[in-house]
């Protein structure tokens, strides 16, 4: 009985070091790769537009300047063709199959748009709250605006609206991990 008991404890050790490898697998890899199941009962492989995918990714410049990437295990998830996401990504989707990668590079108009000088707005610093303490380069809401704080004077403060790679060329690096 102790014998089956020894061998029964030393077939459980044996198990934990397999299981240690897979998780350290899983975490090197990201999101484990998953495909919903289409209407026919088949495996969904392939990107389609309607399609909602989940991809690991990073974005950077050209000379390599990384500016967001997704974190291991945490895809970004959004609905191919439904302009959530800069047209160049959506189309870069499109065709993909589950757990292809691709690093394409996309120019500005199709990234993040080209910068928009109407989109830098002044707002008075009498009109703010007292306790706002604007900064250059602080990413901020103003009145409700998103943007980048570009200048401060005595009297104002102005807030750029364009996205920070607005005008710019840009790198995608992208892992389709999830079909549905």
């Amino acid at each position: 009985m102790r014998e089956r008991a020894l061998k029964a404890t030393q077939s459980l050790m044996n198990i934990k070091p397999v299981l240690s490898l897979l998780a350290v697998i899983i975490l090197i890899n990201g999101y484990p790769a998953v495909a919903g199941v289409n209407e026919t009962g088949g495996r969904k492989i392939t990107v389609n537009e309607g399609d909602k995918v989940k991809i690991q990714y990073k974005v950077s410049l050209l000379d390599g300047t990384v500016f967001k990437e997704s974190k291991p295990g945490k895809p970004l998830e959004f609905t191919v063709g439904s302009d959530e996401m800069p047209h160049g990504l959506d189309k870069a989707v499109l065709g993909m199959e589950l757990r292809e990668k691709k690093k394409i590079t996309v120019k500005s108009k199709e990234a993040y748009g080209l910068r928009d000088e109407g989109l830098v707005m002044r707002f008075v610093r009498s009109d703010l709250p007292r306790s706002f303490e604007p900064e250059v380069g602080k990413v901020v809401k103003i009145q409700n605006i998103p943007g980048t704080i570009v200048k401060i004077d005595e009297e104002s403060v102005y807030l750029d609206g364009n996205h920070p790679l607005a005008s710019k060329d840009v790198v995608f690096d992208i892992r389709i991990v999830g079909i549905e």
